[in-house]
Parts: C-alpha cells; structure tokens; sequence
C-alpha cells in the first residue's frame, strides 16, 4: 500500500519526478489550464453532473495559462506529493532553475509567480464522493515576505487530496520534457486532453468537444479550426500522434479521427512493472467525455 501526498491512503503508486508526474485526470482533460494571450481575464464556471467517479462537481476559477501558469502547477505540485506538510516555500531561485530560466529575468519572473498564484489561490472546488460533499480551494494560503521577495510561503487545502484519493484514472505518463517542446498554446492543451483520452489505435473527437476544451467557443469557427489543424500538425511533428483525419458532414467538419501512436514508449519502468489493472490501456479512458 503505497501513500498518497504521504497521508492519504491509495493501492495507487503516485510519481513525483522532475520530469513526470502524476496527474488527477480531470485537471488535464477540462479546460483548466488553456490559452490565455487574448489578454481577457474571464472567471469560468463548470458544472458537472458526473466525472470519473465524482458528482455534482464544480468549478470556479480564472483560466490558467498552458505556458507559465502549468509551469508553476508542476512544481508545487510535484513538492506538495513529495512533503508530509500542506505549507511549504517556494524558493524562486530554485524554480527558475527548475525551468532552466536566466538569472535576469528573476525580477519579471518574481511578479508573475504572484500572479500566478493568485488565481490558484481563488481557483473553487466542490466535488462529492459517496455520502461527502468537499468544498475547497487549491491553495488556502499564499504569504509574500517584502523583506526577502524570492521567497514565497503556500499552504495547499488538505481536502484537495481527495481530488487525487478517488480518481479512478490518475494519468500517470505526462512527460513533462515532450510537453515542454511544444510550441502552440493550443497544441499544449490538446497534449493536455488526448493523454486522458483512450491513448491506443484510432478514435474519433467531436470538433465541437475540441473546441470546448480549447474554451474557444466564441471565437471565429473558422480561424480556431486552423489553428487546431496547426495544433495537430505539431502533435503530429513531435510524433505524440500518427495522423489526424478530418471527418465531414456535407460542408461542415464534425469530427477528428485521431491515429495514436504506440504508447508506454520510454515509459517509467516501474509504471510499465505494475499489474494489468493499473496500466491496461482500456482504463486510460472507459467513460464518454464528461461535456
């Protein structure tokens, strides 16, 4: 029996490494982390009956960049897995070493992160699992210390544990490495949603369900369908994925038919050792999208 954020029990090995990590499924697939250089700071309200185990889930929050806002996620993320502690401190000399970021930049880099964290710090979740209703935030806590400003104190809510507790798909193969080689925002985020998908052969995807991962719905049909078809092009270059087909009715695409290439390439050996159950290509994706 293996533990969870080192307090909450789990027959789930969670990984925590520089270069992967173990994702709750739904913070990948909904449009969580996104395209945000339009400049508009729009709050996002998702409701949702039924997602992977959870119900009447709920979501407030601001979106957050693919690009930096993801960067930061990772890291604290991947500290909060690896402590027996809710508080810890960001140390910004380390994370910019983190992300293999010049020294010059600290001083832009310093107001971003705060930036950043501040819409972590008001990013709302409620979810229920069985006869509990949680209602959190990520982050609880956020302490700024003007005397020493590379330094920076978070608290994560204890109750977002259970995100990770009842997940009955934790994403275990994000290769933070790949990701970070894509250049398009929009090829970030569909990495981001085809991993929680059925990662094996062929399978088709609503343009419409594409779109609405990409939060893109109000925007020009036509100019987000290039920009997807730029995004494929590059999932395709970096060979995360085989092809893309394009499917119609009539006129009007309708559908994605997305090639996987073979996965579990350069996957964690000990990931690739544990039982069918847990690695089984089938359990990557065995319910309909949840929107």
């Amino acid at each position: 029996m293996d533990y969870i954020f080192k307090t909450v029990e789990t027959d789930k090995i969670v990984y925590a490494q520089d270069r992967y990590m173990t994702f709750a499924k739904s913070i990948l697939h909904l449009p969580i982390f996104q395209s945000v250089k339009n400049g508009e700071r729009r709050r996002i309200n998702l409701q949702i009956d039924s997602l992977y185990g959870f119900k009447n889930v709920e979501m407030r929050f601001y979106p957050l960049s693919v690009d930096f806002d993801f960067d930061v996620f990772y890291y604290i993320l991947q500290k909060k897995i690896k402590s027996d502690k809710l508080t810890f401190t960001i140390n910004l000399n380390h994370f910019m070493k983190f992300h293999k970021v010049h020294a010059s930049n600290k001083k832009v880099y310093i107001e971003k992160l705060k930036a950043s964290l501040d819409n972590m710090l008001d990013f709302y979740l409620r979810f229920s699992y069985g006869p509990k209703t949680y209602k959190c935030h990520l982050l609880t806590h956020v302490e700024e210390n003007e005397e020493n400003r590379e330094e920076i104190k978070i608290t994560f809510s204890k109750f977002f544990e259970n995100f990770y507790r009842h997940d009955p798909d934790l994403i275990f193969n994000f290769k933070f490495n790949d990701f970070k080689e894509i250049k398009g925002d929009y090829a970030k985020a569909l990495y981001m949603f085809y991993l929680t998908n059925k990662y094996s052969g062929t399978v088709e995807f609503k343009v419409s369900d594409i779109i609405k991962r990409l939060n893109a719905e109000k925007y020009n049909r036509a100019k987000v369908i290039e920009r997807i078809k730029k995004a494929h092009d590059e999932l395709i270059g970096m060979e995360f994925l085989k092809s893309v087909d394009g499917v119609k009715d009539g006129r009007e695409l309708t559908c994605y038919k997305v090639t996987f290439k073979k996965p579990r390439e350069g996957f964690l050996p000990t990931v690739a050792e544990k039982s069918k159950s847990n690695t089984d290509e089938s359990s990557i994706c065995d319910e309909a999208l949840p929107f």
